[in-house]
């Protein structure tokens, strides 16, 4: 992993569980439960919240590290659709990486084609990985959302229990259903409904950035295709060349064995002609 990679591997968490904790410390949190329906703001309630904007946090800050890139492979893109000569190989760039691999493959007489799409391949599959623990954790928010609705509704049927063992007077029944079961109800749902919109929000914000990802790969394909599309015929041979010898090559082999078959099938059949013909022997008497 880079230095960079590292520290914003290292940044993200922890500035999502520090916004997290601040936000929880300031009342924010309890606030945001309010807002959603809930009555009250359990302790267990607010600690599943916060936990889940550390989590939302720490994925939309990891996806946005993706932005600058993209805007840096869009700007090489655009200056490779202006010139095609103005790509610098050596550039860390999806269309350096095609230009570098176009050239060696031209100078192995190799298909350009084959080995570009090889390429787009692995960009892809790069792409995949390194969102990899991105969806995990966008996966991950509403099953904590869930975890805090079974805490929060195991704490409600904790404090209904207590209030039955206390008193068995139907209007008690009521009181505690409206002090106890009402208000932790509205709360564990309301666990639920935050982790589910934040989820959402950032599924959003993957699913752009991939589709961004996606489409430079795409732009930069798209680039070599058309440049390989105009190559004239004299240009283009070289690609050929080696496809060409090898043929060239098998054709050969492919005569001398022919060759060498009638030679074997000619022997046969003068051998097979000698022992058809009558034979004439002869008797000779020893004295």
């Amino acid at each position: 992993m880079s230095r960079y990679g590292w520290r914003h591997s290292v940044f993200a968490p922890v500035v999502g569980l520090v916004f997290s904790a601040l936000l929880m410390a300031a009342g924010m949190v309890e606030a945001l439960l309010v807002s959603v329906g809930a009555t009250t703001a359990p302790v267990a309630a607010e600690l599943v919240v916060t936990l889940i904007i550390a989590v939302f946090l720490t994925a939309v800050l990891r996806i946005v590290r993706a932005v600058p890139d993209i805007r840096r492979e869009n700007a090489a893109t655009a200056r490779a659709v202006a010139n095609v000569q103005a790509v610098k190989p050596t550039d860390d760039t999806l269309v350096a990486r095609r230009l570098k691999l176009f050239r060696e493959a031209a100078e192995a007489g190799n298909d350009c084609e084959a080995v570009l799409s090889a390429r787009s391949a692995l960009d892809e599959s790069e792409m995949a990985n390194k969102h990899h623990i991105d969806h995990a954790l966008i996966w991950a928010l509403p099953v904590f959302g869930f975890i805090g609705t079974a805490l929060t509704m195991g704490a409600m049927v904790n404090s209904f229990s207590n209030a039955l063992d206390r008193e068995g007077d139907p209007g008690v029944l009521i009181a505690a259903l409206k002090q106890h079961v009402l208000p932790e109800l509205a709360s564990a749902f309301g666990v639920t409904l935050v982790a589910l919109f934040l989820s959402v929000l950032a599924f959003g914000a993957m699913a752009l950035v991939e589709r961004s990802e996606r489409a430079g790969v795409v732009a930069a394909d798209e680039v070599f295709l058309i440049y390989i599309a105009r190559l004239p015929a004299k240009q283009a041979a070289p690609a050929m060349h080696g496809l060409t010898q090898e043929l060239a090559q098998s054709r050969g082999r492919t005569e001398e064995l022919v060759k060498g078959l009638d030679a074997l099938r000619t022997a046969v059949e003068r051998l097979s002609a000698a022992e058809s013909r009558p034979q004439k022997y002869t008797l000779v008497r020893e004295p």
